[in-house]
Formats: C-alpha cells, sequence, structure tokens
C-alpha cells in the first residue's frame, strides 16, 4: 500500500503517515519550528497560534533520524508529560538524538505540527 501524499501548504514539511487501528490514515506535518526560547506553556500558546500543537516523541525522532535540516542542534519541547511528575515534559535534543525531561518552566525551542486523517 502506498501513501497518498497530501498537499502542503508553503514552507510544511511531510513528516509521516500512520494507519490507525480502523484503518484510516493519520499525517503529520511540521508546519513552523519557534527557535526562542519559551516555557512549556509559552511553547503550546505559540503552537496553538500557527495553527498547531507541539510534536510528541515519536515525531521528534522523526525530525531527528529524517530532518534535522528543520531545528538547531539544541533541545526542544515535546507536547508530553513526564508520567511520574506533572511538574516535568519531555523534551527532545536535537544534537545527540536523546530525549530528556525537564521542569516545564525551562525555556526551550519548539516545533509546532498538525495532524489529520484524509
Amino acid at each position: 500500500m502506498q501513501i497518498q501524499l497530501p498537499p502542503l501548504a508553503e514552507g510544511e514539511t511531510y513528516l509521516f503517515g500512520r494507519i490507525d487501528k480502523n484503518g484510516d490514515i493519520e499525517h503529520t506535518v511540521v508546519i513552523a519550528v519557534n527557535n526562542e526560547a519559551l516555557t512549556r506553556d509559552e511553547q503550546r500558546e505559540w503552537a496553538k497560534s500557527v495553527g498547531g500543537v507541539l510534536m510528541n516523541r515519536v515525531e521528534a525522532i522523526e525530525i531527528y533520524n529524517e530532518h534535522r535540516d528543520l531545528v538547531e542542534p539544541r533541545a526542544y519541547w515535546t507536547d508530553e508529560d513526564v508520567e511520574w511528575d506533572s511538574a516535568y515534559a519531555w523534551y527532545q535534543f536535537f544534537y545527540y538524538g536523546y530525549q530528556g525531561n525537564n521542569h516545564k518552566s525551562a525555556a526551550l525551542r519548539a516545533v509546532a505540527v498538525r495532524r489529520f486523517k484524509n
């Protein structure tokens, strides 16, 4: 099966499509990168203001593996909270490729994505 790539707006980067349990394809597209360091809540607001959400940890790894040219070799927030402490959230460090966690008040960069089914 070959996934039909959806049309993209100028400046967007297609990350991947995944097939959900119903057989529908959910596409993920990078819509913007914010290289200004802000808290996680501020980055969530920024992502919303550009029509998206922060990347999740799977999307972060895909960016690291296939689209590192979109980001700087720095830490970028994900939209995922740390399971054992809601004061912390996961981030992707694009220099070495590892994921870690930090207090949500830390100032990091962000990637906004949009997800949709067609």
